[in-house]
Formats: structure tokens, C-alpha cells, sequence
């Protein structure tokens, strides 16, 4: 259809009389109106895919791995991240597209390896809280268990204390005063006791000899203190 409309306008022109030169430069402009495409959006289509819709319309594709750099074998595995011109840009046929793409294989591996490492701290989350719900019961256990054994125990003995008979304390002795030294006999002295020194005094038994005493007299008192033969 397009070829039938170059043709018309061709005829048209040359049919107004116009030169061959303002002919051939109109057909031309027909013609590129013609072989114009208009890009379409590919992003997010695997590369594949991407290339056949590309060249279907009549355009070329150059891919390349915007991550890694990596030589791009199996079509299927790589996805479109990127395109030049983008969706609704009109080129000539046969122009290039430049797509820039992500390999699947290693998106899909880095994903696994983030799952498994997500699983794995998750799973390591679980058993330490388990591990502290476990701790923790065992440890109320043991305070329990300890409760019940300290109450039967104090149980024990208030039974133990009640079944015993009760004795009366007797009340404790009274402390007993310690006797007071006997004195010592006084021999019975003569009212005109004559004691010629202390050792006749003392063989009466009348030693020590107080002042006004019968058998005192000075010259048995040589301190003068009012005691004779005290020693």
C-alpha cells in the first residue's frame, strides 16, 4: 500500500508539469515516510523475545551485559534493562536498537543465595529464642520445685514440733550469795593483858592489837597508826 501511495504522488507530480529534479526529491521524502518505524517498548521481555519483535519490524538489535560485561550466549537467559531509542521513537528501518540486559541464571542464583541466607538467620532467630523459652522454663521449674520442697519441709517440722509433748521449763536456780569468811576467833583477853612484844601477842591469838584494846601500848605500835603487831 505504502509502494501504491509513492507511486501516486510520483504520478501526480509528474502529470502538474513539476521538473524531474523536484520530482525525484519528493518520491524520496514519500519513500522515507514510508521506511519509518516506530520503536516499540521491549523492557522487561527476555532478550530473545525482545530481538524477534525488534526484527520483525526491520530493525537491528545490539545487546550488552550492563552488569558483568559477559559474552552473551543463550538469548532465552538474559532480560532487557535498558533500550536506545526508547518506546515510541520513529527510525528507518534497518536501524540499530541497543538494549542493555541482565543475565536470569545469575539473578536467579544471587535471589537463592538471599533466600537461603534470609532462611538460615531466621531458622538461627528460632532456635536462640527457643533456646531463652527453654532456659527460662527450666529455670522457673527449678524455682518452683524449690518453693514446693522448702514448704514441705516447714510443714514437716510444725508437725513434727506440734506431735512433741510439751515440758515445762523448771525456773533456773537462784544464784546462791558465797558465804562470808568466818572471823577469826578472838581469845579472850585479860582485862590487865601485859604483852612484852609481838610475839607474845601473837601466841595469845590477840595479834593485831587496836588502841584502847587491853596489852596495847605504844611500844608495840611502832608506826603510831593505832595497830600494833598487825603483821
Amino acid at each position: 500500500m505504502k509502494k501504491t501511495l509513492a507511486l501516486v504522488v510520483l504520478t501526480g507530480l509528474m502529470l502538474t508539469g513539476c521538473g524531474g529534479k523536484q520530482a525525484a526529491s519528493s518520491a524520496t521524502a514519500v519513500a522515507d515516510v514510508s521506511d519509518a518505524v516506530t520503536v516499540p517498548g521491549v523492557m522487561g521481555l527476555t532478550l530473545d523475545k525482545a530481538t524477534d519483535q525488534l526484527e520483525d519490524l526491520g530493525l537491528k538489535v545490539k545487546a550488552e551485559d550492563t552488569v558483568d560485561g559477559k559474552m552473551i550466549m543463550s538469548k532465552k537467559n538474559w532480560q532487557v534493562t535498558s533500550q536506545d531509542p526508547t518506546e515510541g521513537t520513529k527510525v528507518a528501518k534497518d536501524s540499530t536498537v541497543h538494549l542493555g540486559v541482565k543475565n536470569l541464571e545469575k539473578e536467579a542464583a544471587e535471589k537463592a543465595a538471599a533466600d537461603k541466607a534470609a532462611a538460615e538467620k531466621a531458622a538461627a532467630e528460632k532456635a536462640a529464642a527457643d533456646k531463652v523459652a527453654s532456659d527460662k522454663a527450666a529455670a522457673d521449674k527449678a524455682a518452683s520445685d524449690k518453693a514446693a520442697a522448702d514448704a514441705a519441709a516447714a510443714k514437716a517440722a510444725a508437725e513434727q514440733a506440734a506431735a512433741q509433748p510439751v515440758v515445762p521449763q523448771a525456773p533456773a536456780p537462784a544464784p546462791v550469795a558465797p558465804a562470808a569468811p568466818a572471823p577469826a576467833p578472838v581469845a579472850p583477853v585479860p582485862g590487865t593483858a601485859y604483852y612484852a612484844n609481838c610475839t607474845a601477842v601473837k601466841a595469845a591469838g590477840a595479834a593485831p592489837l587496836y588502841a584502847g584494846q587491853p596489852g596495847y601500848s605504844t611500844s608495840l605500835d611502832r608506826d603510831r597508826d593505832g595497830v600494833a603487831c598487825e603483821k
